[in-house]
């Protein structure tokens, strides 16, 4: 899913709703950047020979790297409600530091891409600490979403999977011309736990997030937390 399929992604959403367009309406399109941070995993080594189980070694403590996060939506307001399409893009690298075993196994570092597609449902509320004034200015504001999609995971050593995935959002949108605003947004994203496939010496790598009260399952609970800066354009209000 590159470049053009982003593009296919935003015109389709646009088409949708540009000729519904009416006195309340706002359509905004919007770039942001920024770093999300994983939450803690788990990742279990295992051999087969021959189909069978010969080795299973569990982690103790596995570190993953905060990477950079791009992120590229579309956002249709009526009043204070809105819809938006996000499509999302970032790595996950984890590595296991301690096992429960003295033999470690030969390798012990994962390596995930994501793209991810998510339509969500938002409410606008207003801008934190606002003044009277401030309150009248219907381009500054706070808003809160919740959201479902898919998630595109490519593991290395691996297979290419679509698995659902799901979002919490807060963002802060403050004005900078009539047409441009600048945003802050954090995230909650949850997903799919991934699997690699088996190396030629039969070695593969269950991955999985750890416990943690809000996910949907023991294979539901890879997540991550986002901060993002970016800008929205105003196409018409």
């Amino acid at each position: 899913m590159k470049i053009l399929n982003l593009f296919t992604f935003i015109t389709i959403f646009i088409c949708l709703f540009v000729f519904n367009e009416s006195a309340y309406a706002q359509l905004t399109v919007g770039m942001s950047y920024g770093i999300q941070i994983p939450g803690r995993q788990d990742l279990k080594f295992r051999r087969y020979e021959d189909g069978e189980l010969v080795e299973n070694i569990k982690t103790s403590e596995v570190h993953s790297t905060p990477s950079p996060i791009l992120n590229i939506n579309a956002t249709y307001w009526l009043k204070k409600y809105g819809f938006r399409l996000d499509y999302m893009e970032w790595e996950h690298i984890s590595e296991a530091s301690d096992f429960e075993t003295d033999e470690p196994p030969p390798f012990y570092r994962i390596e995930q891409g994501r793209e991810a597609f998510f339509f969500s449902v938002l409410r606008k509320s207003r801008f934190p600490f606002s003044s009277k004034e401030e309150l009248q200015n219907p381009n500054k504001y706070s808003s809160f979403g919740i959201g479902i999609g898919n998630t595109l995971t490519t593991v290395e050593k691996g297979r290419t999977q679509w698995r659902a995935a799901f979002k919490l959002s807060y963002g802060l949108t403050m004005p900078i011309t009539k047409k441009l605003s600048a945003s802050f947004e954090f995230n909650y994203l949850l997903t799919r736990d991934i699997d690699t496939l088996p190396n030629k010496d039969g070695w593969f790598v269950d991955t999985s997030g750890r416990w943690f009260p809000l996910r949907f399952g023991p294979h539901f609970d890879t997540r991550y937390y986002t901060f993002q800066f970016g800008l929205k354009w105003k196409l018409f209000d």
